[in-house]
């Protein structure tokens, strides 16, 4: 049942980039991206190294397993940037559609959460938001997949598809009381390092 839910996942994520192809509002602010982050000051730019470069697209499964492997921030470098530094962990840097500096960290919580962050060339922070929906866990009777996808032109889609069944009395779902439904954000991230994301929106597949 996991695997039909990462393909719904999959095919809402495929469908939702035809979409966002035929919007005009959003492209239109949208600019050739900056290859190199330019030095900065060298406090900053020691917490900015400690980030890879990420190619886009990028897609983070907050719930999967390698996560855990990944390093925590430097708290002595990164608590000017960040105010939760002991519990981020360090995903990566993106080449930028602006002149500003992004950084995606993720969150301890039952999944991983992805917070993507903009800085000024200075340090200054222009904007940071938690991409993630939330509603994934260890409950019983209950299957979530979480996904968050930033594509080549800074969009953003964030999405759990949920599984939910009834339970009998040892916990275990009944089979046949399945309902299955997707619930998602969208946005963008402009070339000023603003991140525009949609109120939460649910489908429901089954």
């Amino acid at each position: 049942m996991k695997r039909i839910l990462l393909i719904i996942t999959l095919v809402l994520i495929s469908s939702c980039k035809s979409e966002n192809k035929n919007d005009k509002s959003l492209t239109t602010e949208l600019q050739e991206p900056i290859s190199e982050i330019p030095q900065v000051n060298d406090q900053f730019q020691a917490f900015i190294d400690q980030f890879p470069t990420k190619t886009l697209p990028i897609k983070i499964n907050g719930c999967t397993d390698e996560i855990l492997d990944l390093p925590k921030l430097d708290i002595k470098l990164s608590s000017e940037y960040t105010k939760d530094a002991e519990y981020e962990h360090i995903y990566g840097k993106i080449s930028t559609n602006g002149n500003y500096i992004s950084t995606i960290t993720l969150g301890e919580a039952d999944c991983f959460v992805p917070i993507l962050n903009t800085y000024k060339l200075n340090g200054e922070k222009i904007d940071s938001k938690p991409i993630n929906i939330g509603y994934c866990g260890p409950d019983p009777c209950y299957e979530c997949v979480e996904n968050m996808t930033i594509d080549s032109e800074y969009r953003i889609y964030v999405a759990d598809t949920i599984k939910t069944s009834d339970c009998d009395d040892n916990f275990n779902a009944i089979a046949g009381t399945e309902k299955i439904k997707v619930v998602y954000k969208e946005g963008k991230l402009t070339k000023k390092g603003v991140i525009k994301l949609t109120n939460k929106i649910v489908k429901n597949i089954k």
